[in-house]
Parts: structure tokens; C-alpha cells; sequence
């Protein structure tokens, strides 16, 4: 006995379950939109290709053999499943199901972020979010190597293999200590911060910030006088707050409540990219798609 049964395809299986479901040939071939004559070979090749016979036949009627009742249970299973697989695979292409790994800056607060995993979630809650809370360059690195799908960066990203939209543009603010002589001014200019001892974004951020305020300071002819960097806005404000220096921060971070800080607007506005988002270009999940396409309509 062939144990294979390669010769077998699913249209055969659906042949016989339309005869087994109508006990006869001629109303299931018209179902199935087939000649009857071709209906019965394709009968007889699947017993032929089983070595079981699944239909009684006589001149008036056929019907199920035992091992044919048997066997429609096990046909309608298959048939069934195999529907459900393809619905599954037609809902997860139009990115209706799925997972989706959302990387973002634990410090920053741009309400873009909540808005667009609230829509996206709503929209379609058969796809499972993931949240990553990562530094933009940690978040560079997961995309790159497959372990994040998407993420909020803090521009500018120079990864040639990321694909980078800017969501998100605004102006750096002066933090100062409350009790600041220069916080006596609703604007100071960028030519005031002279000899400030300054309290800078990390480096190893990978979000620009600290490469975009040396060149605010060279560009009014300034030295930054970097006292300290740390990696998170929160560190860097409670150092404001304790009178260590300033910092010059995006403008989001004042909806940060931090007693002992003020914010002042710097003249002339130094406008830097706010928020980014960035995928791998090649192969996206389809799911990316449409989360893309939500937070771009957010974000205008």
C-alpha cells in the first residue's frame, strides 16, 4: 500500500466530500462545476490511490461505506482547517493579526507615541504590541538585527540600511535652576550661555542631540562649558534642579513637572528634528504598514 498518497491534492478530498454530501454524482459534479463522468474517475483514482473503497454503488443510489464515514469526518477536518489556515494568512497580509515590537525613548513624552498604539490597537486588537523601551541607539541596533520592527528615534539616524521619517519638529528651551540670575528673562540668547557650566545629552544617546548643541554653540562662536552628560532627561533635569548648570533640552521635556527647574525660549530659536520613526527598509512585516501609515496621519 502506497503510504505517501502524493498523488492526492486537496481538490480531491473536496470531490469527495461533495459526493458524500450529496450521495449523488450528478448534483455534485453541477456543484462543483465539473462533468460527471470526470467526477467519477476522480472517485475511483482517489479509492484506487487509498485501496479503499468509499462508496456502495448500485444503479439507483451510493452511499458511504463504513470506511467512507470515517474518513468524511477526517476529510471535513482537513478542509476546514486548511480554510481557517488561509484566512489566517489573508488577515495577517492585510496586517489584521499578527505581533508588532514598538521600540521608544523612555524620556520622551510626545504624545504621538500613546495616540498612535491606542489607534493602531483599536483598529486592529488582533495584532499584539509589544512595547521596547530602548535609547534611540539601542533601538538602531534591534532594528538592524531583526529584534525590533519599528521605533520612535530621536533624529538624526545615519544607518544607511534604516529607513528614518521625521514625525516631529521642535525647538531646544533652556532649563535653568530657579533661582538663576538669567531666569529673570522670558528669552535669552544663545550668546548669554557663555561660561555656563552646561549639562549635556550622552553621546552614546545615538539621537544627535549632543552633536546638534556644539553646533548651536559654534555657531554663535561658543565653547560649551560641559560640566556633566547623562543618558536620560530626568537625570539631566535633577542636576538643573540642584543648581549643577543648565541644559538645553526639546521643548516636549517641559511637560516634564520637575520642582526647582524653569524653561526659558532661546533667541534665536534653535529648531532640531524632535521625533523620528525608523524601520528596517528591506522586508517589513505587513503589519508595519498600516502602523505606519496611522502615525504619519497623527503626526501631521
Amino acid at each position: 500500500m502506497n503510504q505517501n498518497h502524493q498523488n492526492i491534492e486537496l481538490r480531491h478530498l473536496r470531490y469527495f466530500l461533495a459526493v458524500a454530501e450529496e450521495l449523488n454524482f450528478g448534483r455534485a459534479a453541477e456543484r462543483l462545476n465539473i462533468t460527471q463522468p470526470s467526477l467519477s474517475r476522480q472517485i475511483q483514482n482517489l479509492e484506487k490511490e487509498l485501496c479503499i473503497i468509499l462508496f456502495e454503488r448500485n444503479h439507483r443510489q451510493i452511499k458511504l461505506t463504513a470506511l467512507g464515514q470515517v474518513f468524511v469526518i477526517e476529510v471535513e477536518q482537513i478542509l476546514a482547517r486548511f480554510d481557517q489556515g488561509i484566512r489566517v494568512l489573508q488577515r495577517a497580509s492585510r496586517g489584521e493579526i499578527g505581533q508588532l515590537t514598538v521600540g521608544f525613548q523612555g524620556s520622551s513624552v510626545y504624545d504621538v507615541i500613546p495616540l498612535a498604539i491606542k489607534a493602531f490597537r483599536d483598529r486592529f486588537p488582533g495584532v499584539e504590541v509589544i512595547m521596547q523601551p530602548m535609547e534611540t541607539s539601542q533601538q538602531v541596533i534591534a532594528i538592524a538585527e531583526n529584534n525590533l520592527d519599528v521605533g520612535f528615534v530621536i533624529p538624526p539616524i545615519t544607518d544607511a540600511s534604516l529607513e528614518v521619517e521625521i514625525l516631529l519638529q521642535e525647538p531646544l528651551v533652556l532649563a535653568l535652576p530657579e533661582n538663576h540670575p538669567l531666569a529673570a528673562q522670558s528669552e535669552i540668547a544663545i550668546a548669554s550661555l557663555a561660561n555656563e557650566p552646561l549639562i549635556l545629552a550622552s553621546r552614546d544617546r545615538g539621537c544627535g542631540l549632543h552633536e546638534q548643541i556644539f553646533d548651536i554653540y559654534q555657531g554663535a562662536g561658543l565653547r560649551p562649558n560641559v560640566v556633566c552628560a547623562a543618558r536620560e532627561m530626568q537625570v539631566m533635569l535633577g542636576f538643573v534642579a540642584a543648581g549643577m548648570g543648565i541644559s538645553l533640552l526639546p521643548s516636549h521635556v517641559r511637560n516634564f513637572q520637575r520642582t526647582g527647574v524653569i524653561y526659558r525660549q532661546l533667541i534665536p530659536e534653535a529648531p532640531i528634528a524632535g521625533l523620528g520613526i525608523a524601520w528596517k527598509s528591506n522586508n517589513p512585516p505587513p503589519v508595519l504598514s498600516v502602523f505606519l501609515e496611522i502615525v504619519r496621519s497623527l503626526a501631521k
